[in-house]
């Protein structure tokens, strides 16, 4: 048996003989597409040979210069007397470059040491379903395929995006968390969980958004465009807080009774402030327990909004959610008028 080291060598030496080859052939006039028909590689290979082994252009030698080569390859040859006395002598290269004629190749056994073109391996057989071995590989073949086309669904919508993600896409650390899988709950993530009704991502996504609206809501001002005429009194502005606004504020103050400052803080920034607050932590075990505070926060969101029934978040969570009272957008807006008329009252 030969061993790592012999082989090595023989393979060295195989290499050192195409190469050898390649040059001679290219130095005596042929041009890329013959070299290739008659060593069986492929014409990106033989290009990759040339510029390596010589740099100078073909193009800029003199015929004089490429025999004067083409005599040193002799001298030295390499290639165990497989090439034909006949390639070592320089060509034109208007002749040289005429289009191969089919035929046997007339480099006899090159074929022998040259790259073989790799054999498609051949289909595994299909398992006996009668066995238990038999049933366990069908369904494992099962998985994978699945798997694979998960896999390729993922990579064309990847190729379809193109450069949407260095654009900004993944600028919000809610959308981010979404598109990475981060949301959904660990078995949800296996291939073969099948999903009923809204996922869990889907869920918590639209819970951060929900939430999102609602802090912007609180910020939300009266809006009135510029008028160069308009002579300031300072007494007929309606000062009235407007009933979105009222209820965002009280759904942001319920959402805070619900759950621990600490889940409140980090809910905050993360859906209003976009910050990757992860990005900063080196331990993967304290990332995970931040994750994991992430998707309860958004959970307590969803079962204020009614998205997620309470018994589902104590199965899950391992606890019950106190109970707050929700202001609908009429008691909102009756809180409004109500102020209003208060403030109308006092001018």
């Amino acid at each position: 048996m030969i061993s790592e080291k012999e082989a090595k060598k023989i393979k060295k030496k195989e290499m050192g003989i195409v190469t050898f080859t390649i040059s001679v052939l290219w130095l005596s006039g042929l041009s890329i597409g013959r070299i290739a028909m008659l060593s069986g590689r492929s014409k990106g290979s033989i290009r990759g040979i040339v510029h390596r082994n010589l740099p100078t252009p073909r193009e800029e030698l003199t015929m004089e210069e490429r025999q004067t080569a083409l005599d040193h390859l002799k001298s030295v040859r390499c290639d165990e007397a497989r090439l034909s006395d006949k390639y070592f002598v320089a060509c034109e290269l208007s002749q040289a470059q005429e289009a191969p004629k089919s035929g046997p190749s007339v480099l006899g056994s090159l074929a022998s040491y040259m790259k073989p073109k790799p054999t498609k391996p051949a289909p595994p057989p299909m398992p006996d379903g009668r066995t238990r071995e038999g049933r366990k590989e069908i369904q494992r073949r099962k998985q994978e395929a699945r798997h694979q086309e998960k896999v390729a669904v993922e990579q064309q919508a990847a190729r379809e995006m193109g450069g949407a993600v260095n654009r900004g896409l993944h600028g919000s650390a809610l959308e981010y968390l979404h598109d990475i899988g981060t949301l959904s709950d660990p078995i949800e993530r296996r291939v073969d969980q099948k999903v009923t009704g809204i996922s869990s991502k889907e869920r918590r996504k639209e819970a951060g958004r929900i939430l999102r609206g609602y802090m912007d809501g609180c910020r939300v001002g009266g809006m009135s465009s510029v008028d160069f005429d308009r002579v300031g009194t300072g007494s007929n502005s309606r000062l009235a807080i407007s009933a979105y606004r009222l209820q965002a504020i009280h759904a942001v103050g319920a959402i805070r009774d619900m759950m621990p400052d600490r889940d409140f803080q980090l809910i905050e920034r993360v859906v209003d402030q976009d910050e990757f607050v992860w990005d900063t932590v080196p331990s993967s075990q304290a990332r995970t327990f931040i994750y994991e505070a992430i998707r309860r926060a958004l959970d307590v969101v969803a079962v204020f909004e009614e998205m997620m029934g309470r018994s589902a978040f104590a199965t899950r969570w391992g606890f019950e959610l106190p109970m707050v009272k929700v202001v609908d957008r009429d008691d909102a807006r009756r809180m409004s008028n109500a102020a209003e008329d208060i403030l109308r009252q006092a001018r």
